[in-house]
């Protein structure tokens, strides 16, 4: 059960700290959907998170490399599916054995992938207020 969401963060530090908050809410097999226009905290959220799984390396964007993998307190794989919309793609790089793995994974722009999700996923919808305020929202 979710607890933390529906909530109003004014910047970065905020945001960090939600995903802080969030990490001590998941456990291994979370398949964790990042929702929202680019610039809306997604990344930021995930450092917060690897933060509270006591990840201390720098945490960057997948938006280029696809797949950032951690090894903080849980084995973290951070997708982002933004620039590679094509599924044989994803299945070549063999997204579908990543999720036979205990990991927690954070998938930005999972609506291009949706296919091949498991049904089973917890969706979290980022969205910009203003230059400085983000609503971050889970909808069950």
């Amino acid at each position: 059960m979710i607890k933390i969401f529906n909530t109003i963060t004014k910047n970065h530090e905020e945001t960090e700290n939600l995903g802080f908050k969030f990490s001590k809410q998941i456990s291994k097999g979370d398949i964790i959907t990042l929702n929202g226009d680019l610039g809306s905290g997604k990344t930021t959220f995930v450092k917060g998170v690897l933060k509270g799984l006591s990840y201390t390396e720098e945490v960057t964007s997948p938006t280029y490399t696809l797949i950032n993998e951690y090894n903080a307190l849980y084995n973290i794989i951070h997708i982002d599916c933004y620039r590679e919309k094509k599924i044989d793609r994803w299945l070549n790089i063999g997204l579908l054995d990543y999720f036979e793995t205990d990991g927690i994974f954070f998938i930005e722009w999972a609506e291009n992938i949706k296919d091949l999700l498991p049904k089973k996923t917890i969706d979290l919808f980022f969205h910009i207020l203003n230059s400085n305020d983000r609503l971050i929202k889970y909808n069950e």
